[in-house]
């Protein structure tokens, strides 16, 4: 599946669409978040599915790459179509699949309460372990799906954002 392209396009009038896969690991009462480089924000761990790849098995090869973490069940909870601008770049349409799986592997966090650790891939990207707390003080994106981590419903939930 890696020779396969992500599932993204740049129409000629300019702007993306993407497809985008999200984990939901929350352990000893912390979701674990990432940023990269050069970013102000915060997300969830994953990134762009690759065509022909099901949500679940993208999710599973980012996390692989991403931590050196391979999950087992991922459980999609929540659904989101994010519609929003990137200066110089245009109008962005995401959609995302964000799933909850196990974080057995990594640490549970404890040890890296306030701080950040760099994933599998090296720097570039770091990771950190947060409250519930500690997460309605952060910039993280897309704020809707935040807004549920600690509190995620039994179904999957369909989320609009923006226009």
């Amino acid at each position: 599946m890696s020779a396969a392209p992500d599932v993204s396009w740049t129409p000629p009038s300019g702007g993306l669409f993407s497809l985008r896969v999200g984990a939901i690991l929350v352990r000893a009462g912390r979701v674990l978040l990432t940023r990269t480089d050069g970013q102000d924000h915060w997300f969830l761990p994953g990134g762009r599915a690759k065509l022909g790849e099901p949500a679940a098995e993208a999710l599973r090869r980012e996390l692989r790459e991403e931590l050196g973490l391979t999950p087992g069940e991922v459980r999609v909870r929540v659904i989101a179509e994010n519609f929003f601008t990137v200066p110089g770049r245009g109008a962005v349409h995401e959609v995302g699949f964000y799933g909850e799986c196990a974080a057995d592997g990594l640490p549970d966090g404890s040890e890296f309460v306030g701080s950040e650790f760099v994933g599998a891939e090296g720097p570039g990207s770091v990771f950190r372990w947060v409250s519930a707390a500690e997460l309605a003080d952060l910039d993280v994106r897309p704020r809707p799906v935040a807004d549920l981590l600690f509190a995620l419903p039994e179904h999957p939930v369909h989320l609009q954002i923006g226009p």
